[in-house]
């Protein structure tokens, strides 16, 4: 099953967040915070368990807080992930192993699908 958008609840509102939109989201304790392009982020009460099954191959999960959109990754630098809106995440070295692994295949992936091979 592909989706297009994530829904999370907030409150008494159910919001629907186009996957092209979402920069990355991060965890604290229970609540998570979608960054997406517009800037209009958006905090709510939840699991990953809950999100992660509505996503696609563009998300790598490589450490517990994070979950990135690597179609939105500006560049891969020591340790650290820059999204192409600025925002910097860093990790820890098995946690950046895990996204740099992921994010080579991903790429390596749409390399091979844009070529048609």
């Amino acid at each position: 099953m592909s989706f297009e958008a994530i829904t999370v609840k907030k409150q008494h509102a159910t919001i629907a967040v186009p996957l092209d939109t979402i920069l990355y989201m991060e965890k604290h304790s229970r609540q998570i915070t979608i960054y997406v392009t517009d800037g209009k982020d958006i905090c709510f009460y939840g699991k990953y368990d809950s999100v992660m099954p509505m996503l696609d191959e563009r998300f790598a999960h490589p450490h517990k807080s994070y979950v990135i959109n690597m179609q939105h990754i500006y560049r891969l630098g020591r340790q650290e992930a820059v999204m192409v809106s600025g925002h910097k995440i860093e990790m820890g070295g098995r946690s950046f192993g895990r996204l740099k692994r992921a994010y080579d295949e991903y790429i390596r992936e749409n390399i091979r699908n844009r070529l048609g091979t």
